[in-house]
């Protein structure tokens, strides 16, 4: 037998399957907490919602990069200071050498020290982070200097890098966050001469006139090393400088998030609150209708009609 529908069964069934795709939605929204989950639910906020997460994906990407080099920043500032001591170590070790109760066989025993210490100085300019050599500018697998009491700076040479390493901030700037051991521990002139600042060549020439007994050139020498002291110090205060700015820039970043954070939210999410009353709404129009139709009659007239 067909059944006939009448015009007020479709409007029922109509009705009732638009209240049931309204509540199927709400409760989409609470189990998801997204108002937004499919373009179709908001046309108008497709391509304002996709440049939101694209915008908070490439904040969380330079985040973790300022984080990487912030670490990096603060293992040179340490390492630097590190230098710096053993800077004060060999001026010790030169004073010493230049009293009037020096002679070449204590010398000889400062000369080994300074040896000693050069060697650690060496070690500072190869300082390691996750297994990046964070002094060695653009080539971080490779050391920069090894030790070379035979070479007339007191170390070999490894590399050339001037190539320093630059971080981003929010606002897209770009600024410097490291130097390189050719800079920091070996600087050189325009013809490849080391300069006043040489830290390297400032130690060796200690540890060559003790080495030699050689109280003139150590007056010299000591002089030398108070000079690259003092650079070394300002090296360092580069790194303090790199900290400082990386620290803004996390603050800044970590503002940002927040804004871009609360701009997606207000666009996709989900109101909780109004979301629930809308679902027993639905809920409550839905048991009533299908209550009221039925209690509607379904007898026709050809029900009284003589079998």
């Amino acid at each position: 037998m067909i059944s006939v529908l009448t015009p007020s069964n479709l409007n029922f069934l109509n009705s009732i399957n638009q209240t049931q795709t309204q509540l199927n939605n709400v409760q989409n929204e609470l189990s998801s907490g997204l108002s937004v989950s499919q373009p179709s639910d908001a046309p108008d906020q497709v391509s304002a919602i996709l440049q939101l997460h694209a915008n908070i994906q490439q904040n969380q990407e330079l985040t973790q990069n300022l984080t990487l080099v912030q670490g990096q920043a603060q293992t040179a500032d340490s390492s630097l200071g590190t230098g710096i001591t053993l800077l004060d170590q060999v001026m010790t070790l030169a004073t010493e050498g230049l009293s009037t109760s020096a002679t070449a066989s204590s010398r000889a025993t400062a000369a080994s020290q300074v040896a000693g210490l050069m060697q650690e100085m060496v070690g500072i300019s190869n300082t390691e982070v996750d297994g990046q050599y964070i002094f060695s500018g653009a080539n971080t697998t490779s050391p920069s200097y090894q030790y070379d009491a035979s070479s007339p700076t007191g170390v070999d040479r490894l590399q050339i890098s001037n190539s320093a390493q630059q971080a981003q901030d929010s606002s897209g700037q770009t600024f410097a966050v490291a130097a390189t051991a050719n800079q920091i521990f070996d600087q050189r002139d325009s013809s490849d001469a080391p300069t006043a600042n040489n830290v390297f060549a400032a130690m060796n020439a200690v540890r060559v006139a003790l080495q030699n007994n050689d109280s003139t050139s150590l007056q010299t020498a000591l002089s030398s090393v108070q000079t690259a002291s003092t650079y070394l110090n300002t090296q360092q205060g580069f790194y303090g400088n790199v900290e400082d700015r990386i620290t803004t820039a996390l603050s800044d970043a970590s503002t940002q998030n927040v804004s871009l954070q609360t701009d997606l939210s207000s666009r996709q999410d989900a109101d909780e609150t109004q979301a629930i009353v809308q679902m027993q709404q639905y809920t409550t129009t839905l048991q009533a209708a299908i209550a009221a139709e039925a209690k509607m009659p379904t007898t026709t007239l050809f029900n009284d009609l003589p079998g």
